[in-house]
């Protein structure tokens, strides 16, 4: 690996190159899940949900619901054949709401029927009686009730803890000549994306099952519907097409449709279809956290950080999804990348009666890096500092240890990237022409500030984590490669992984063919924590790299030349002494004709360490990309819209094997970055039910959004030593420092700490008239 990795020239990697579904895509020939419907031929599926947030349920009636020739059945928990538990880190959730719903939307039932318009009608008829339970909606005053219990298995509303206990924090603070103390709120946010959540399951012989999913993880449904049928993973083959966007959302529900569709085809033997309308899935499905977090820092009179001392609460929901590792995470980059001798960190995931918290892009990491960049500007007003000279004298450099006390040896591009992007985007005298600005004007006011992240790359802890692939030559010189990646829209398996194979089999980028979300491929680990082209691509690298070593042998006789003076690049095989040749096509006849494997399975298993939950020290992860943002932007004192007008993005992310991509996934994210932070907000009613579930009431951000301007990134290419070519993550990086920079601009602009998202235009009026 580390011979590709020093290597002085690429021949695709580091290439802009397209992408092999662009074209189908642009064309509308590319196959959705919905489109492998056919209606009349398939039962349509759909949910009853909850129409309370909590109460026990006394009975459901839907006698006068399948007296229509077209429905075939209601199912409910009780009609599951196997364990009727889909919980994440805690199995506390059922697939149907057994005994007690927990949230307003929460699934009770499935109806089935041929016609969809009678499934719709009939769904109206079902009548579930609730005996309704009071209500918690504050996670402060949830986790200090134990009169309401939303499990009341637990004794506590308390679902998850997570410390750190780091040095001594009053030595820290006694050594401190500044300390700033603030609260911090963020919001729940909806994924929104364009293709709502849905799954086809089709029955076969011997009790099989075919099920296309919009899973992030087709392994992970697999495990699921094996559960909930209680038949063996052997029966069941998931299939996931082209997904209309995930960002997490489809990592948690995905499964769970696939489960539900799969549940209705196993009870009748017909293939069964299912699809959330917008309003049930926003209703139904896990959201972005919403987080208390109080943070204290203390830095003595030249900036250095001294010490921390921070609470983290997150409103988990009704069920803990994968609400334990997202705080997880975000209690471990509690300190931001800077280097802390000092931390004292608590954090608590808390039911309440809401919709559950789930995966979404940074996953955990956007929320928690917004109190620590806000810190930091506090900080460097306080001392007297530039935000951007307190920052690199913090930030993380080889060597030093992470908040964990991890040693973080290699791969540390962060100081050298934050300076980078100041310089290249002049920070000093657009602050200096913002300044002169704001003096000359009074209604629209400018700000200019700079938010920097981190984000450990694979699962969390010492928990596994591995890369699988499987690669062939066919004999006309084509070659296949399987993985358990999805598409998603970032372009992985159809852009990097092609070009990860081209580069290191020397064959034309055209006959590399991807065959990607499949649980006939290995199980490659799901397409999240932003492991896809780092940890997803390893398996694909080194299954390549095996068949090229026997290339290069077969070659090197052909040839009659030593292994080392062979070259393949774009299916030329060439000495390089002689400049003999052969085409790629003749090399790989003659390996079919002498017998040689051009088969190889690539299987890594990522190195990890240990680490102590006690005091939350040691190994957190194999490594760390890093970001940074820095915006520009307009306040509107009279109206409150504030505007993003030029947006400068750096990465420190390992290789960057196409730099097209990840400047897409950059874009991409600084625009729903904007809207989480300008626009978006779930709102609930005093009940918990979610009253804006459509994009007419939830706003996202449009075209007249995006701002003017979006830079060229900065990338540092600090390379990672097990990544393919030195890659580390690029997709969740892109999110997280853009809430930080936002509001430390909007402060700058007011001349008032922001502490709470989203920065609505009422928000943004009332910190004026407080000012």
């Amino acid at each position: 690996m580390r011979k590709w990795m020093e290597a002085e020239k690429y021949i695709v990697i580091g290439k802009s190159i397209t992408r092999s579904d662009s074209i189908d895509k642009a064309l509308g020939r590319a196959m959705y899940l919905e489109d492998y419907f056919e209606p009349g031929k398939m039962l349509f599926v759909k949910q009853v949900l909850s129409t309370i947030s909590h109460g026990y349920i006394e009975r459901i009636e839907y006698s006068e619901a399948i007296n229509h020739p077209d429905i075939v059945g209601v199912f409910t928990s009780k009609d599951i054949p196997g364990v009727n538990n889909v919980g994440y880190a805690i199995p506390d959730q059922p697939l149907l709401a057994e005994r007690k719903v927990r949230y307003h939307g929460e699934p009770v039932a499935l109806i089935a029927g041929w016609d969809i318009d009678s499934v719709l009608k009939a769904v109206e008829n079902i009548k579930v009686f609730y005996k309704p339970l009071p209500v918690l909606l504050d996670p402060l005053d949830s986790m200090n009730r134990t009169d309401v219990l939303v499990h009341e298995e637990n004794n506590s509303n308390i679902a998850f803890t997570t410390r750190i206990r780091r040095g001594n924090i009053e030595k820290g603070f006694n050594e401190s000549t500044v300390i700033v103390s603030n609260t911090y709120r963020t919001h729940h946010q909806e994924h929104a994306y364009l293709e709502t959540e849905a799954s086809l399951a089709i029955p076969d012989i011997d009790h099989r099952l075919t099920i296309i999913s919009c899973s992030q993880y087709p392994h992970l449904a697999q495990k699921i519907v094996s559960k909930i049928l209680g038949i063996p993973y052997s029966k069941i083959k998931i299939i996931t097409p082209f997904i209309g966007g995930g960002f997490g959302g489809k990592d948690d529900e995905g499964p769970l449709a696939a489960a539900k569709a799969a549940l209705v085809a196993y009870l009748t033997g017909k293939p069964s279809f299912i699809i959330y309308t917008r309003e049930d899935s926003m209703r139904i499905h896990p959201k972005r956290e919403a987080t208390i977090i109080e943070y204290t820092t203390g830095a003595d009179e030249n900036g250095y950080l001294k010490a921390i001392k921070v609470k983290i609460i997150h409103d988990t929901g009704a069920y803990a999804n994968r609400g334990p590792f997202i705080l997880w995470r975000a209690t471990m980059h509690s300190s931001g990348p800077y280097y802390v001798p000092n931390a004292w960190v608590d954090g608590y995931c808390v039911y309440t009666n809401k919709v559950p918290q789930g995966s979404f892009r940074g996953f955990g990491n956007p929320s928690i890096q917004f109190a620590v960049e806000s810190q930091m500007d506090e900080l460097a007003r306080k001392i007297g500092l530039c935000p951007i000279e307190i920052r690199l004298r913090n930030l993380l450099k080889p060597g030093q240890e992470t908040v964990t006390g991890q040693v973080l040896e290699e791969s540390v591009g962060v100081y050298d990237m934050v300076k980078k992007l100041a310089e290249k985007t002049n920070w000093w005298n657009l602050r200096r022409e913002v300044e002169e600005f704001n003096r000359k004007n009074t209604r629209f006011k400018r700000g200019i500030g700079i938010g920097v992240g981190w984000h450990g790359i694979s699962t969390s802890r010492g928990v596994p984590d591995w890369s699988n692939a499987y690669v062939k030559i066919e004999r006309d010189g084509s070659v296949t490669v399987y993985t358990g990646i999805v598409e998603i829209g970032q372009g992985t398996p159809t852009s990097s992984y092609r070009q990860i194979v081209a580069e290191v089999l020397g064959a034309p980028l055209d006959l590399i063919n991807i065959v990607f979300g499949t649980t006939d491929a290995p199980d490659t680990g799901a397409t999240h924590a932003s492991r896809g082209s780092s940890i997803g691509a390893i398996g694909v690298f080194l299954a390549s790299a095996k068949i090229r070593e026997r290339l290069n042998i077969l070659a090197s006789d052909l040839l009659r030349t030593s292994i080392e003076d062979i070259e393949i690049v774009n299916g030329i095989v060439m000495s390089k002494k002689t400049r003999r040749e052969i085409t790629w096509s003749e090399l790989v006849e003659e390996a079919y004709k002498r017998g040689v494997d051009l088969t190889a399975t690539g299987y890594f298993y990522i190195p990890k360490g240990k680490f102590d939950e006690e005091r939350g020290q040691g190994f957190a992860y194999p490594a760390y990309s890093f970001v940074s943002l820095i915006v520009l932007v307009e306040v509107d004192t009279y109206t409150g819209r504030v505007s993003v007008l030029k947006a400068y993005p750096g990465l420190a992310a390992g290789k960057i094997i196409n730099p097209q991509q990840v400047e897409g996934q950059l874009e991409g994210a600084i625009v729903q970055g904007i809207g989480y932070v300008l626009y978006e907000k779930i709102v609930f009613n005093d009940k918990g039910e979610i009253i804006n579930t459509n994009l007419s009431d939830y706003v996202i951000p449009t075209a007249s959004d995006i701002p003017l301007e979006i830079g060229e990134p900065v990338f540092i290419e600090d390379k990672y030593k097990y990544g393919p070519f030195g890659a580390k993550g690029v997709g969740e990086m892109a999110f997280i420092p853009i809430p930080a920079a936002i509001a430390n601009a909007v402060s700058h602009a007011l001349g008032k700490r922001v502490t709470e998202l989203p920065l609505t235009p009422e928000k943004i009026l009332e910190m004026i008239e407080v000012r």
